[in-house]
């Protein structure tokens, strides 16, 4: 929420990290991650550019709050769950939240540093694999493949104009119908190509991944 850049500076809340990264994160879901820059983010704030750099080193280290702040959001599973379960339940926490803020999966892809946040979501998912008794090496053969799975879905929903508006898969639909000819299998599943729909087909990857997972455990 913006500040009243008319508050005065008794009555105004303090500045502080955690503000200016609550501030990051609800900007970037109204304008998008590019749209953001220290003006603009001292403006919502009610303050000088000038004056967030007595709390963060830079705009890099508020991407990195920001992505802190999105790991630290999803909610982490029961502990006396089964490992499918938990799985199961933090892949689709996981897929909401990047849902919920699509500008995470681009900084991601850009950004190599983990904050308290990130490495507490990853220390816990590691830990139901390790406790359903999977090696080390599979292990980390899963997380990758999670994640590998996850990012995937979520920079495609993130990208696809189709995923923002219908109107697209008619487009996109009509045009491979027309294929019949050269391409029938196209042109048959046309209407199921044409309508992704990410929630459901990132259940059914994730479904075949715990499934092969419990293979190779077992």
């Amino acid at each position: 929420m913006a500040y009243d850049v008319g508050m005065t500076t008794a009555t105004r809340a303090p500045l502080t990290k955690e503000r200016i990264i609550d501030a990051a994160v609800a900007f970037a879901d109204a304008h998008g991650v590019d749209a953001l820059s220290m003006r603009k983010l001292g403006a919502e704030l009610g303050v000088e550019a000038m004056s967030l750099y007595n709390h963060v080193d830079n705009k890099d280290d508020i991407y990195d709050g920001m992505i802190d702040y999105v790991f630290g959001s999803i909610p982490l599973p029961d502990q006396n769950l089964g490992w499918r379960d938990s799985i199961r339940r933090v892949g689709a926490a996981a897929m909401d939240r990047f849902t919920e803020h699509p500008w995470v999966v681009s900084l991601l892809m850009v950004r190599g540093n983990f904050g308290p946040g990130a490495l507490s979501f990853m220390d816990r998912v590691l830990a139901i694999f390790q406790d359903a008794g999977f090696s080390d090496e599979d292990t980390n053969h899963a997380w990758q493949m999670l994640a590998s799975h996850t990012m995937g879905y979520a920079f495609q929903q993130a990208t696809n104009p189709a995923a923002h508006d219908p109107g697209e898969f008619a487009g996109l639909e009509t045009q491979l119908a027309q294929l019949g000819e050269h391409f029938p299998h196209v042109a048959r599943l046309a209407p199921l190509l044409a309508q992704c729909e990410y929630g459901s087909e990132y259940s059914f990857g994730l479904e075949i991944i715990i499934d092969g997972l419990e293979a190779r455990l077992s």
